[in-house]
């Protein structure tokens, strides 16, 4: 069986992990604001905390498998990652109890992580990560528009309890599609006989990976309460619910806009405007009471971080031959997404929702510094080559 990390069966389960590991934060808005406070009741604060035991989970998870993933079998793995947080999330959909919710959030968390690991590590050891990556975002794009268009409206139907049974089927698809075709990359497993030495990562590598914690955190943090917001501003729910379905379409154009850019435009460059963009679009979700700025700025604020870590996946894998640095993608996604959830809700529960938006503006500015080091401290080459590459 063919399992080459560039063949059409390979590449086609790498981007259904990508889509399996990455749903939960498309999902946010859902989870978070519709189904855990508008249909279970929690307060923001204890909502959000259990997004964030999730996606916390995610982290210790990669923190634990990508320095790992030379010396443990992808094909394995993986299947076995995505399996058991189906299982999870099928569980999830017969409790409210919030003890028992905690757990198997811990529990889904820790499986989402380590196959999402493997599958971003093999994309990273592909011809061309950057091209990879903008599919694998784009075809995510295509599931977000399903996912926001048609969830919600099934929650009002049937409760809160299908989220999970969406997600738990997501999971168990992403299983079965890497038990047959997960790709196979070179490690210290095929080649017994070869010492595994690995280099400390570089001083731009790491400002790189704190500067997309910093999106991340951003961007969960805003959408986690988008929904909230607009209740906030006294737009209604079908104008909300309308919003959702738009945010999923203007998403399916950022991936293949960066593979159309990607000879075009400096990594730095769309490094350091991705976070700018994010503060901006921030506050105008929180501040403007006018409906058509809220949509429009909603729509947009997902779609800069899938444009932005398109060039920083690519920035990463030129920079850090190893793969360490891209199999930790999750590390990067999901720790700034787990602390956004239970950040927003303190923030909305104490100090109300428009000051989410003033809080993300604070953060994108700290990320522009570390993109500026990052792209700063990076060889000219591997700038000049991601320009041009």
């Amino acid at each position: 069986m063919n399992r080459s990390v560039d063949g059409l069966r390979g590449r086609t389960s790498l981007v259904l992990c990508h889509c399996a590991g990455m749903i939960d934060i498309v999902a946010l808005p859902v989870w978070v604001g519709i189904v855990l406070i508008g249909e279970y009741g929690l307060d923001p604060q204890r909502a959000g905390a259990l997004a964030t035991l999730f996606l916390g989970a995610v982290v210790a998870s990669s923190l634990l498998f990508s320095p790992r993933i030379d010396r443990i079998r992808g094909t394995l793995a993986v299947p076995a990652g995505f399996g058991i947080a189906a299982a999870a999330f099928f569980a999830l959909s017969t409790t409210r109890d919030y003890g028992t919710m905690a757990a198997l959030h811990i529990l889904g968390g820790l499986a989402v992580g380590c196959g999402l690991s493997f599958a971003h590590s093999t994309i990273g050891s592909s011809a061309n990560p950057h091209r990879l990556i903008a599919i694998a975002f784009t075809a995510l794009s295509v599931l977000s528009l399903g996912f926001l268009g048609g969830v919600p409206k099934l929650v009002q139907v049937q409760g809160g309890a299908v989220l999970f049974i969406v997600l738990g089927s997501i999971m168990l698809t992403a299983a079965l599609f890497a038990l047959v075709g997960f790709p196979v990359r070179e490690t210290a497993l095929s080649e017994p006989g070869k010492a595994v030495i690995h280099a400390p990562l570089t001083r731009n590598v790491w400002f790189a990976m704190i500067g997309t914690t910093l999106m991340t955190l951003s961007h969960s943090m805003m959408l986690s309460f988008l929904e909230r917001v607009g209740m906030a501003h006294g737009f209604g729910q079908q104008q909300i619910l309308g919003v959702l379905l738009a945010v999923g379409v203007v998403n399916l154009f950022p991936g293949l806009l960066a593979v159309l850019f990607e000879r075009k435009v400096a990594a730095g460059t769309v490094m350091m405007a991705g976070p700018v963009l994010q503060g901006v679009l921030g506050l105008t979700l929180t501040q403007s009471p006018v409906f058509a700025l809220y949509a429009i700025a909603a729509g947009a604020f997902p779609a800069v971080i899938i444009f932005t870590h398109t060039f920083i996946f690519g920035f990463l894998a030129r920079n850090d031959p190893s793969n360490r640095a891209t199999a930790a993608t999750p590390v990067m996604a999901m720790s700034g997404s787990a602390i956004g959830p239970i950040v927003g809700g303190a923030v909305a529960q104490n100090f109300g929702y428009a000051n989410i938006g003033w809080t993300v503006a604070v953060v994108a500015t700290v990320g522009v510094i570390c993109f500026w080091q990052a792209q700063r401290s990076a060889p000219r080459a591997v700038l000049a080559t991601s320009a041009a590459h």
